[in-house]
């Protein structure tokens, strides 16, 4: 036991650099720490800003809102990314895909509604190429380094709702956190008879528990309220089968409520709150912030697409982002409008949306000075009803 010690000790220190580049190393803001939260969103709460995020059956956040599902379904998301940062006057342009959500829903008689669902909870997926130089017996030598990350913790929810009436869902989630990081920096120099390529490699995983309560109540032709909580258990960083760090995957509390009073359109309202600071026992040397999420959005009526009307969608959002290069957090903002077109009499609805994020924060002059990202994502949602 007293031999294993030192082993994990430098693990862990390998690991706690490994996740906490500065910002101008991983060519983002966003992707900080152990990564960006997507928001557990679907592309119907996103282009309303997040904020039905409580009240969606289809965002894996409140388990009660699966009981306003009154059919099965199927359904999938994709969001490509598009970044551009910008530090002291350099930019960078960055792309990724992300399949942020897959959630399947079973309806069992008019009481229940079960549900299992795959989302993303943080996503670290990155790649940046800067060119270098050393000096080697006098000589500069040149190179170019390409930093890679793949991969993401992931939150896999099994979730059941119950109508005791028809105006209040109640509903249970049982959470497992789970995923892996893939962490690869080479180097390619320029000469490459006399300097061979370097390679470092670096693949931990993660896995944990949650569990959350929720709560919808509707008020016909009024509106509703969607209420839930997320208590975290504990989510650990493994390199292999050896623990090499441990938190407690962070507590979510969130409110959102719609307005139906204006025939055709949903106006609706959401703040959430992350308790990221729980994770800080997996990597003590990271900024972790306690995360605000604040959304607005609206759903109207738009022009009918064969036997159906096309609903249009816009909102603003503005959070906190979990991790950062130094003591202050990385704030978001983000304006987001689409659309949802029905198919087969809405069997099968086609969502899309496009969102517009910017983001800054104050580096050192050292690091490069004041940074700034933007970013245009694509969201589309695809659900069926068999």
């Amino acid at each position: 036991m007293t031999s294993g010690m030192p082993v994990r000790v430098i693990l862990a220190a390998v690991i706690a650099v490994a996740i906490a580049q500065p910002a101008r190393a991983q060519g983002t803001l966003s992707t900080q720490g152990l990564g960006f939260p997507p928001g557990q969103l679907s592309t119907h709460a996103k282009t309303m800003g997040g904020a039905t995020g409580e009240t969606d059956p289809v965002s894996p956040l409140n388990p009660a809102a699966i009981g306003l599902l009154s059919a099965p379904i199927l359904a999938f998301h994709i969001e490509p990314e598009y970044r551009t940062i910008q530090v002291g006057g350099r930019s960078v342009r960055t792309s990724l895909a992300r399949f942020p959500l897959f959630m399947g829903a079973l309806t069992l008689g008019g009481k229940w509604v079960v549900s299992l669902s795959a989302s993303t909870l943080l996503d670290r997926t990155f790649e940046t190429v800067t060119r270098d130089s050393q000096v080697v017996s006098g000589d500069s030598v040149k190179s170019t380094i390409t930093e890679r990350s793949e991969g993401a913790i992931n939150d896999l929810r099994l979730a059941a709702s119950y109508s005791p009436s028809p105006w209040l869902k109640l509903g249970l989630g049982v959470h497992g956190m789970s995923g892996s990081d893939i962490l690869q920096t080479t180097r390619e120099f320029d000469d490459t008879v006399r300097f061979s390529r370097d390679a470092q490699r670096v693949v931990i995983g993660f896995g944990g528990t949650a569990v959350s309560v929720g709560a919808v109540t509707m008020f016909p032709r009024v509106g509703a309220l969607g209420v839930t909580y997320r208590r975290g258990g504990a989510l650990r960083t493994y390199d292999d089968d050896v623990v090499v760090g441990s938190g407690r995957a962070p507590d979510h509390l969130g409110l959102s409520a719609v307005y139906l009073g204006i025939r055709g359109t949903a106006l609706a309202v959401r703040a959430a709150r992350d308790n990221w600071s729980q994770l800080k026992g997996m990597a003590p040397t990271l900024n972790i912030h306690e995360g605000w999420d604040i959304g607005v959005g609206a759903d109207v009526t738009g022009p009918r697409f064969a036997a159906s009307a096309i609903g249009l969608r816009a909102g603003g959002r503005w959070r906190t982002l979990p991790f950062s290069p130094g003591t202050s957090p990385v704030k978001e903002q983000t304006w987001s409008g689409g659309f949802v077109v029905p198919f087969a009499r809405r069997a099968v609805e086609l969502h899309m949306g496009a969102l517009r994020s910017s983001r800054s924060y104050d580096l050192p002059v050292a690091n490069g000075g004041p940074a700034s990202e933007k970013s245009w994502t694509l969201s589309t949602g695809f659900s069926v009803r068999p």
